[in-house]
């Protein structure tokens, strides 16, 4: 029990921080409501737990290829969110009503690898591990609830962010939401540029 609820604050810890998986869930939410964040959490959440997975049992030889390879992780990275901020600019209110189930699958995957695609997400498990070392973890039951903790840490951020939103966005009008998911969607090219930028300079 100790090692979930220390895992499940750590979760929330590491989803917390404003970035692109944030800007994106904003725009989900305005554009198909409280769905938007549960498919962009899920995507997250998923990728968290496959960090938590690679720290918890020490799995080096991958820890040091996507390590080796930040560069390119990086400039893949870039190319997803100016390709996912094109198509949320690109996007409109009448949208809403064609979401449909089969589209589900192919977004959460899209956010899965964008939130893998991030070489320092592993330097922060890393770091944040380390917190777990005045409590020994020698089988692999503990192991197993940590990185279940961490999912549904994370999970629990994006589904209150996801409430927040809904609830703002019904206290506002529509041109309100609008603006903001434009706004949202040119942080979210930004934030690609930026990391392609960095990876190439």
């Amino acid at each position: 029990m100790f090692y979930l609820l220390k895992a499940w604050l750590l979760g929330i810890a590491i989803a917390a921080p404003i970035g692109p998986i944030g800007m994106l869930c904003v725009n989900k939410t305005l554009e198909v409501g409280f769905i938007g964040a549960c498919l962009v959490g899920l995507g997250a959440a998923l990728a968290d737990a496959v960090y938590g997975c690679i720290t918890a049992f020490g799995l080096n030889t991958i820890s040091a290829f996507l390590l080796e390879n930040i560069k390119t992780i990086r400039i893949v990275g870039g190319i997803i969110l100016l390709y996912l901020a094109y198509n949320e600019l690109q996007s409109t209110s009448s949208k809403k009503i064609r979401v449909q189930s089969d589209s589900y699958f192919k977004f959460i995957s899209v956010v899965f690898l964008l939130t893998l695609s991030n070489p320092m997400t592993i330097l922060t498990f890393i770091g944040i591990f380390s917190g777990f070392t005045d409590v020994a973890i020698n089988n692999l039951t503990d192991s197993l609830i940590i990185i279940l903790g961490i999912f549904l840490g994370s999970m629990t951020w994006w589904l209150i962010l996801g409430g927040i939103i809904t609830f703002i966005q019904k206290k506002i009008s529509d041109d309100w939401v609008a603006k903001i998911k434009y706004i949202a969607s040119a942080v979210l090219a930004l934030f690609g540029v930026s990391i392609i930028y960095q990876a190439i300079f």
